[in-house]
C-alpha cells in the first residue's frame, strides 16, 4: 500500500477544528474532506479561541443515545475521543467536586469503548497551588486506577502535553504509571511555554523548537499513543494554526515517529478563522510530509 493512502487511514481531525459547526455537520465536513478518522468530544457548551465547539458528555447519555453516536460514527475507520478537561478537578481536596471528576471520567472511557474509540486524550490538572510534585502520587494512583478501566473498555488513555511542564518531568511521570494502557498524546504545539526569550526570535524559532519537540518524542520511547496536528506560526508563537504556516518540521517528525514504528491516530486540533479551508489544506500538508518521511 502506497504510504500516502495508508496515511489516510491514520490521519483524522477533531471535531473541535470545525467551530461553529453541530456534531453531526462538523462530522459530515470531515467525512467530505476526505477524512477517515476522527476525534470527537466527550464535552459540550463550551468555546476554543475560534469559536463554539460540538461534543456531547458521555456521563449524561443514555444508552440509546450512546448507540446513536456509535452509529453516527460508524462511517469512521477509527475513532478518538477527548475526554473532558475545562470544569474538572480530579486532584481537588474537595472530595465532592473530585469524585465527580473522576466518576466522569470513568465513565468517559467506557463509553469511549462502547463506541469504538481506540484511545482516550486527557489533561494532567493541576491541585490549585501546588506544586506538581506535591500531587505526584495521586496523578500516579488515579492513572493506574483509569488504565484498569481503559483496559477493560479496550481503548487506551492517553495524557496530553502541557502539564506536567517539563519534557523530563512529563516522560517520567508516564513512564512511572507503566500501564500499558496509559501512554502520551504529544500535541505538537504545546511546549511553547519551555522556550527562553532568544529562542522566540524569528531566526532562533524553528530550530529551537524542533528540538524541543524532538526531545519530547524521544524521552517518552514507547509510549506515544496519540498525537496532535498543527502549527505554531511566529507572530506571537501562537499554536493551533494551519498546518504549512509555522515552524512545525512534520517530516522530521514523521521519521522519529516511522522509526519507532507508531501505528496511532495523529489528528489536527486548528483553531482557524475558515475552518474547512484550513483543515483541506493542513491534510494536503500533513499527507505529503506523511508520504515522504515513509509513515
Amino acid at each position: 500500500m502506497p504510504p500516502a493512502e495508508s496515511a489516510t487511514t491514520r490521519l483524522g481531525f477533531n471535531t473541535a477544528s470545525l467551530f461553529g459547526y453541530e456534531l453531526d455537520q462538523a462530522l459530515g465536513v470531515g467525512f467530505g474532506l476526505g477524512f477517515r478518522c476522527v476525534e470527537v468530544l466527550a464535552f459540550e457548551g463550551y468555546r476554543n479561541a475560534a469559536g463554539q465547539i460540538a461534543g456531547l458528555f458521555y456521563d449524561r447519555l443514555s444508552q440509546a443515545e450512546i448507540e446513536g453516536l456509535a452509529e453516527r460514527l460508524q462511517r469512521f475507520d477509527r475513532v478518538a475521543v477527548h475526554a473532558p478537561f475545562w470544569d474538572v478537578l480530579p486532584f481537588s481536596p474537595n472530595a465532592c467536586v473530585r469524585e465527580a471528576t473522576r466518576d466522569q471520567l470513568r465513565k468517559t472511557l467506557t463509553v469511549a469503548g462502547t463506541i469504538g474509540a481506540e484511545t482516550v486524550t486527557t489533561h494532567v490538572i493541576p491541585r490549585l497551588g501546588y506544586a506538581f510534585e506535591e500531587i505526584r502520587a495521586d496523578v500516579v494512583a488515579l492513572y493506574r486506577e483509569l488504565g484498569d478501566v481503559a483496559a477493560a473498555a479496550e481503548v487506551t488513555l492517553t495524557i496530553e502535553t502541557g502539564y506536567p511542564r517539563e519534557i523530563e518531568e512529563f516522560a517520567g511521570l508516564v513512564h512511572e504509571i507503566g500501564h500499558p494502557a496509559v501512554g502520551a498524546n504529544v500535541d505538537v504545539g504545546h511546549l511553547r511555554g519551555l522556550l527562553t526569550e532568544a529562542e522566540r526570535e524569528p531566526e532562533a524559532l524553528a530550530h529551537a523548537y524542533s528540538r524541543l519537540l524532538a526531545r519530547h518524542v524521544e524521552s517518552l520511547g514507547d509510549r506515544v499513543y496519540h498525537v496532535h496536528l498543527h502549527d505554531v506560526r511566529p507572530e506571537g508563537v501562537r499554536d493551533h494554526r494551519e498546518a504549512g504556516t509555522g515552524i512545525i518540521d512534520y517530516e522530521a517528525l514523521f521519521r522519529m515517529l516511522a522509526a519507532r514504528e507508531y501505528r496511532g491516530l495523529l489528528c489536527f486540533e486548528l483553531e482557524e478563522p475558515e475552518p474547512v479551508e484550513a483543515l483541506a489544506r493542513s491534510r494536503e500538508v500533513v499527507l505529503r510530509a506523511m508520504e515522504a518521511a515513509g509513515l
